[in-house]
Order: C-alpha cells, then sequence, then structure tokens
C-alpha cells in the first residue's frame, strides 16, 4: 500500500513493471540477485542505459556490487571507491529530491574518478539534453543516518534529463535496494556472530579444564571433551554412544535422575554432587552442573560440566570430623552427639542421654599431673564402649565429662541401669602410670519428649540432672525431674530482658496492699505491700515467677529499692493514714551491700513519715544465711524504730538464735501452719508454742493466711496479736484503695498500733 502510494501519478505501463519487479524480490534469495533484479528494473522499466549500486563494505568503503546495461559493462563489478569520495561526490552535487544530480557545468575534478563503461557521446546543444558528463545518483542511507550505498545510472534512452516520473521509481527501487542492503548486514552479523561464538563455544568445550559432556535425554552421550576423557579414565570412543548411567556411582543414580527431569521440565540449570566410577573401578567426587540447549527443531541436549572435588570432599570431611570429635578419644564430642541427638528427635524418634563426670578426676590430674588424666579420660572411653550396647554412641563432652546416645529409649529405668553398669564397669582399678586408680562415675539422666526441638534441649536437662545427682552423692545415678527442676527457657531470659528494661525506666510496677487487722479489736491496724509487675504484653505476672529471675539476675536490688518508695508513697495514702504501718518485704540479696539503711532513711525522709510507719519483713532463710554485714544492717535499720519482722516463720531453719540474737519485732507465722489449725491439734499446738515464745520476748506474732472464721477464732484463742488473709482483704492496688476513700481524718502523724512489743534490745539490761 505504501509502495502505490510512491507510485502514484506513475504511467500505468510503469506502475506495473515496477510492481512486478518488487513482487519477484520477494523470492530473490541473495542480495547480489536482489541487486540485479532492481538494476534491471531500472534499466528495463525506468529506461536508463545503465546502472551501478555500491555497497559500503564492513572496512567504510564501496565496492560496485551489480551492474545492468549494455555489453563491457560487467567490468565495472568490484570497483571499490573511498567513503570520503563518495561523500565528496554527494556533497557537490545538487540535491534533486532523495536524488543527487551532477551537472556537466559543476567543478568535473570532483568526478573525474568515475570509472565509466561506454565512450563518451558527443554533447548536445540542447539545454535539456543529457549531457556525456552529467552524473544522477541515488544515496542510500542507514537508519543510523550511515551511507549504506549508492545507486549510479546513466544517460536515459530518452536523451534528455530524467523525467519526474523517472526520478520517483529511481527512489523507490533505491528504496528497496537500501532495504535489501541492510537485511543482508544484519544476516551477515547475525551468520558472524553464530559462527564466532560456535568457535568460542568449541574452543572452550575442547580446552576448558572442565569436564563437559553432551547427553541426549535418553542419556545417551553425543560428545565429551578431553578433560572428561581424562576423568573417567575411558577413551572418547567408549563414552560416546554409552549411556551417561554407565559411569555414574549406583547409590547416585536416582539423584542424577531427578536432576536431568528437572531440566527436561523446564528448570534452567541444576546442581548436584555425585560421585563416578573410572574404569579402573575407583570412585571420585564431583560437582556436576546440568543445563540444556533447546534447538530449533525442538529438540534438546543436555549440558553436563564436571569439576573433580574429590580432595575438597577429603578436607571438608576431615574439618567436619575433626568438628564433630574428640581429638584424645577419638570419640564424638559435645557437638557431634548434639547434632545426632536432633537427628533423631527431628525423625520423631525418642532418645535417652547419659550425662557424667568423673568421681575425683581433679585429684588425678593436679597430683599425677595431665598426662595422666588424659591416660585416664582414655581407659574411662574404652570402658564405657565395652559394656555398653553397640546401638549406644559414648560421647566426650568436655574435660571429664562424658555424654551417651541410647537411641530409641524413652525409659529412665533402663537409663538407670546402663549408668550403673558403667559404674560396675570403672570399679576395678584403672593402671595408670604404675598405680591402680579406683574411679566411679556420677550420672545424669533424661529422655526425649516431643517437646524437645533439639539436641541440645535434651542435653541441657541432662546436664541438669547431673547437678542433681551430685546434691545426692558422688557415684549416683539421677533421672531429670522437671517438677524439681527449672531451666533457663528462651522466654524466660526474654522475661529477664523485659524486666530489666522496667526497672530502668521504672514502668509497669504497683503496689497492692493486704490488710493486717488486731485480732482483738478486729481493726485494720497495718498492711503487707506486695509488689506486683504489669508486663507489656502478658499482663500483670505473679511474683513466683518474678522473683526468682529478679534474685538471678541481680535486678532484686533496684526492684526492691523502687518497691520501698512505691510502699513508702502508699503509706501516705488516705487509705493507710486511717490504719497505720505498711510492711515491705525485703531480698536476702539486698542485705550487706551496705544500700538498704541509707535508701530506708532516705525514703523515710522525703515523705516525712515516722520509721513506725515502716516494717521490714526478712525471710527467716535469708536471715539464717546471712553475712555478718547483713546482720549489722538489720541492727541499723532496727536502731532508725523500723520494726524488724521474721517471715515465713517455721518453713526455714527456724533457728532460736535468730530471735535471740536480732532485733525482731514481729513473727509471722507462716500460712502452711494455719492452714490446718482448725481441724489439726498438731499444728494449734505448733502455733501454741510460738505464740508463747514470741509472747515471752515481747515479740508481736502475725498469723498468715487467714481464710476462714474457725482458723480467725482459733488463732485468736491461741494468743496470737494479729492476723492477714482472704478473710480480712485481698491484695489490693494501692491507688484504687486511695481513691475509694473521700474523707478520712489524718493521723499520720498519730502513733500506729504496732505488733512490736517492749523488749530488752541486744547487749541492753531490761
Amino acid at each position: 500500500m505504501q509502495l502505490e502510494r510512491a507510485l502514484a501519478g506513475v504511467d500505468r505501463p510503469v506502475l506495473e513493471g515496477v510492481l512486478s519487479v518488487v513482487r519477484r524480490l520477494g523470492s530473490s534469495g541473495s542480495l547480489r540477485q536482489t541487486l540485479d533484479l532492481i538494476l534491471d528494473g531500472i534499466v528495463r522499466v525506468v529506461g536508463f542505459d545503465a546502472a551501478a549500486v555500491n555497497v559500503t563494505t564492513p572496512n567504510g568503503e564501496l565496492v560496485v556490487e551489480a551492474v545492468a546495461g549494455p555489453p563491457g559493462i560487467e567490468r565495472l563489478l568490484g570497483t571499490v571507491r573511498p567513503m570520503s569520495f563518495w561523500r565528496e561526490v554527494l556533497n557537490s552535487a545538487e540535491p534533486w529530491g532523495d536524488l543527487r544530480f551532477f551537472s556537466h557545468e559543476r567543478d568535473q575534478s570532483v568526478v573525474e574518478r568515475f570509472e565509466v563503461w561506454s565512450s563518451r557521446r558527443r554533447a548536445s546543444l540542447d539545454p535539456e539534453a543529457w549531457h556525456p558528463e552529467d552524473s544522477l545518483l541515488a544515496p542510500m542511507w542507514g537508519g543510523d543516518g550511515n551511507l549504506i550505498g549508492v545507486i549510479s545510472v546513466d544517460e536515459p534512452r530518452s536523451g534528455r534529463r530524467p523525467a519526474s516520473e523517472q526520478c520517483t521509481v529511481l527512489e523507490v527501487f533505491a528504496a528497496q535496494a537500501a532495504k535489501a542492503i541492510l537485511d543482508a548486514q544484519a544476516r551477515q552479523a547475525t551468520d558472524l556472530d553464530r559462527r564466532d561464538a560456535e568457535t568460542r563455544w568449541r574452543l572452550a568445550f575442547e580446552y576448558s579444564p572442565t569436564g563437559i559432556a553432551l547427553v541426549r535425554p535418553n542419556r545417551g552421550v553425543v560428545e565429551v571433551n578431553d578433560a572428561l576423557v581424562a576423568m573417567l579414565g575411558r577413551s572418547r570412543e567408549e563414552l560416546i554412544g554409552a549411556s551417561w548411567l554407565d559411569y555414574t556411582y549406583p547409590e547416585d543414580i536416582a539423584k542424577d535422575n531427578e536432576a536431568f527431569a528437572a531440566i527436561l521440565a523446564g528448570q534452567t540449570n541444576v546442581q548436584l554432587e555425585k560421585r563416578f566410577v573410572r574404569k579402573d573401578g575407583t570412585v571420585f567426587w564431583a560437582s556436576v552442573h546440568i543445563g540444556s540447549m533447546r534447538h530449533g527443531d525442538g529438540d534438546t541436549t543436555i549440558v553436563s560440566q564436571v569439576v573433580d572435588i574429590t580432595e575438597r570432599k577429603k578436607s571438608a570431611d576431615q574439618i567436619d570430623y575433626q568438628r564433630t570429635h574428640d581429638s584424645l578419644t577419638d570419640l564424638p564430642n559435645r557437638v557431634g552427639i548434639t547434632e545426632a541427638i536432633t537427628r533423631l528427635v527431628r525423625q520423631g524418634r525418642p532418645v535417652g542421654v547419659l550425662f557424667g563426670d568423673v568421681d575425683r578426676f581433679r585429684t588425678v590430674n593436679s597430683g599425677l599431673g595431665r598426662d595422666a588424666g588424659d591416660e585416664l579420660l582414655i581407659a574411662v572411653a574404652g570402658r564405657m564402649q565395652r559394656v555398653l550396647p553397640p546401638q549406644c554412641v559414648v560421647a566426650r563432652v568436655s574435660g571429664d565429662e562424658f555424654a551417651v546416645l541410647v537411641p530409641d529409649e524413652d525409659r529412665t529405668e533402663r537409663l538407670r541401669e546402663l549408668g550403673e553398669a558403667i559404674n560396675a564397669a570403672l570399679d576395678d582399678p584403672v593402671e595408670v602410670q604404675g598405680m591402680g586408680l579406683r574411679i566411679g562415675m556420677t550420672i545424669g539422666a533424661t529422655v526425649s519428649t516431643p517437646a524437645h526441638r533439639n539436641g541440645d534441649e535434651v542435653m541441657r536437662e541432662a546436664e541438669h540432672s547431673l547437678g542433681a545427682a551430685k546434691e545426692r552423692r558422688r557415684g549416683a545415678v539421677e533421672a531429670y525431674d522437671a517438677t524439681a527442676s527449672r531451666l533457663p527457657t528462651r522466654a524466660a531470659l526474654q522475661l529477664e530482658q523485659d524486666l530489666r528494661e522496667a526497672v530502668d525506666r521504672r514502668t509497669g510496677f504497683a503496689v497492692h496492699l493486704q490488710p493486717i487487722i488486731n485480732l482483738e479489736s478486729g481493726a485494720e491496724v497495718g498492711a503487707e505491700s506486695l509488689l506486683r509487675w504489669h508486663h507489656p504484653t502478658r499482663g500483670t505476672l505473679p511474683p513466683g515467677e518474678v522473683v526468682p529471675i529478679a534474685e538471678e539476675s541481680g535486678l532484686i536490688v533496684p526492684l526492691g529499692l523502687h518497691a520501698l518508695e512505691l510502699s513508702l508513697d502508699a503509706a501516705s495514702n488516705a487509705w493507710m493514714r486511717a490504719r497505720g504501718w505498711v510492711a515491705v518485704n525485703v531480698s536476702g540479696y539486698q542485705l550487706g551491700r551496705g544500700q538498704l539503711p541509707a535508701a530506708i532513711r532516705a525514703a523515710l525522709d522525703a515523705r516525712e513519715l515516722s520509721p513506725d510507719r515502716l516494717h521490714i519483713e526478712i525471710t527467716e532463710t535469708a536471715l539464717a544465711h546471712a553475712s555478718e554485714q547483713a546482720i549489722r544492717e538489720v541492727h541499723e535499720i532496727a536502731d532508725m524504730g523500723v520494726s524488724i519482722a521474721l517471715d515465713d516463720f517455721g518453713t526455714g531453719y527456724s533457728s532460736l538464735s535468730l530471735l535471740r540474737d536480732l532485733p525482731i519485732s514481729v513473727v509471722k507465722i507462716d500460712r502452711s501452719f494455719i492452714a490446718p489449725i482448725a481441724e489439726d491439734r498438731r499444728a494449734a499446738a505448733l502455733v501454741r508454742s510460738v505464740v508463747v515464745m514470741c509472747d515471752s520476748l515481747g515479740i508481736g506474732t502475725v498469723a498468715e493466711g487467714v481464710e476462714t472464721p474457725d482458723q480467725r477464732a482459733v488463732v485468736s484463742a491461741l494468743g496470737c496479736d494479729h492476723a492477714q488473709g482472704y478473710l480480712f482483704g485481698r491484695p489490693t492496688d494501692a491507688d484504687e484503695l486511695a481513691r475509694s476513700v473521700t474523707d478520712v481524718p489524718d493521723t499520720s502523724r498519730a502513733r500506729p498500733e504496732t505488733p512490736r512489743r517492749p523488749r530488752p534490745g541486744p547487749g541492753r539490761s531490761a
């Protein structure tokens, strides 16, 4: 359609001739054929005597590629002119649309180098006649603006300058020639690139140090390179035509099939490690990269690149062995046995683990030297391996510690039997440097559960049970008891971190007050302050979950001081002003640090509170283990006028020396004695004894955990001064209590009732 528009106005016979040429162009096979057709059309259809086409070469020159015209014109074929010549000619010529006309009237020195194919005719005097020295050119340009060729034509057969119709058709043929030249150049570049790529690929294939094989989808080998021939120890003739699986290690055929299937299913490439079998039967490890080449006919060739990694595998295996084994005994080490346990746990198989250390090993190591210690450990390892069933895995996990993996075992009784068998095997003297040493092993044991995620968790339990065995006796075999042991967990560590942030920022803490009543009058005379932590995501946590973490981490010290300040703030609120003193719990970890007395004094002074508004509660266990510095601090606090209460009395050491030597004002009788007191005469008798003893020493008493009227009646009848428990009120947020009071007289400066009774202090006369 575009061609017909370009030829609009052209005479019908000429148009039909042009279209006939163009239709024939579609069936031409080569550039030369196409150009011959175009030039034939220029001469035959357009009516020029002769025509030639000059085509740009890769080195930038223009060569006569095709000619058409009278006999003898063929001698112009192959004529070469530089690009500069043609640019000069075209720049000097007169533009005729897309054509260029070089008139005989111009400087002829520019075109003197033109090759001509006929003798010069005589010039006509007619100004419209074609002059023998006239030239008409049709330049052809590429898409980038570069000159790709020039068509030059000789005198029209009319003898006159060409008409516009002739120029139009010449432009059309020039455009067709330009398209043919560009298509030919593209094909030539593609062919060159393809041939160059093939050459480079063939060189890379033949001379690559990597073994390469071309394999059909049915595993038939098409081609191999020299590197693969050398790797497999077979000739090229033996390999080509054979099956790829013929020299694949039998156990690796399955993974090889999977890799080929993935490639044929469309995966781009697959990497695997497999073994090959050489002709002499030896085996080597290889890293194999598998890809594919898709051919135009739809066929696929698999490309396998093979790198020998045998030495690397040996080194890696050696490194892994060293990573997982003990160099002294050649047993698995902690890493090795832990990984073995993990594999079994993840397979869902039960695992029993023994964890023990050699008794008195340090004595041998220190007394006879490290060489003797090493000799002893080797002997122990040997005896353990000999006495245990063959499926058990013995490991030396560190120093004098050994572990035993018992696969598919979930009976702790069986583990105890194996532990006892180990000690029986060690009962005979071990010869070390001429000495017969009698040794034993203390052993902990545990079995895995579905809750265990890896071997490390099982090993931790076994190690923890070893600690329990040591507490029992040397040579004991102790099974892990989850109810009696509390192992650190990730959740506990996270809770510790959260607690540390809360303590640092002093956020999330509040005190709850539980009233203490006078049993005789029934009046509320004080309250125990109980610290509560509201975790940002878990809500309010019970003290039993927070206090152990605070004590183990050392956070109990700043946390205790913060609790003291919050409690004294509560002592100043409206609800407490109507009652009296506040009792604050102090951990034994807070004593003996030289901080507590000064902190108490500063907190009281800051709130202008009298010391008798404060009771400090300390457990008898903490005081029984207190250092001299801690005891001095207790006296210093009492000397301020603060009452000291002995908390949870009866559950710890119950040393009467505490009541004798320390300035105790109050004894709080533990709830474990109060709970059965209404039914158990022995419990009542014990409480009576405590009350009588305290009464004679001038020490007040508080019954803890009173929950029923019967319990209240009994403790009152037994002579207890005060009581607290759910019967009188549950611990309630101090701020809520303060908001519940609207009009309370200020009794903060009145002396509060206290269970402390007048008594001679230590070192004072009665």
